[in-house]
């Protein structure tokens, strides 16, 4: 990438991280992101297409984050398998929570969660499910052990994890206790 091209990418991300902590993301227009930066709308679309693609590439090191802060969380702890799965994901929540204006300009993108469930990042994601989920889900094939890691994310997404707090007026532990219910196949014997 040129380095003017990188730099208008950089400057353009910051710009709207400032933005979207200013207003929320719904009401931060794409002519609002290149006015501020002093770009040329053009030269915005060029780089990102629109406000999804722009929310999931601010999204990616936070997305990273929390990847990295798990791994080495489950690479330090001694904690039973079913602590785990839990700390695991009463983070997930967290960090899903404190973004949720970015996830959810995210998944209402028309094309973005298909570029997202094929990327890396998604694929680490669904990685670290699995490894928390298998030890707590008994004697079962890795495709349905993916399938599993898929449907707790699948399960979090914006829309469904606001419903769950608005709406049914579940708290954050009462959702984390009841994905636990559904996905620990025998907590005794754990």
């Amino acid at each position: 990438m040129r380095k003017d091209a990188a730099q208008n990418r950089a400057k353009i991300l910051v710009t709207a991280a400032k933005l979207f902590q200013q207003r929320s993301v719904s009401t931060v227009s794409m002519k609002d992101i290149a006015s501020a930066a002093q770009i040329g709308t053009g030269t915005l679309y060029r780089n990102y297409p629109n406000k999804s693609e722009l929310c999931l590439a601010l999204s990616f090191d936070f997305i990273q984050q929390f990847i990295t802060t798990s791994q080495n969380y489950l690479g330090q702890t001694t904690a039973k398998p079913v602590v785990q799965f839990q700390q695991v994901l009463a983070q997930y929540l967290a960090f899903r929570e404190r973004r949720l204006q970015l996830l959810t300009a995210i998944e209402s993108g028309p094309t973005v969660m298909a570029t997202y469930y094929q990327s890396t990042l998604y694929q680490q994601l669904v990685a670290l499910f699995k490894r928390v989920l298998a030890p707590v889900s008994g004697d079962i094939e890795d495709d349905e052990l993916t399938f599993r890691a898929d449907m707790v994310i699948a399960m979090l997404k914006s829309n469904s994890y606001a419903y769950q707090r608005q709406q049914q007026g579940l708290s954050r532990e009462q959702i984390a206790n009841n994905i636990s219910h559904l996905m620990i196949r025998n907590e005794k014997g754990l």
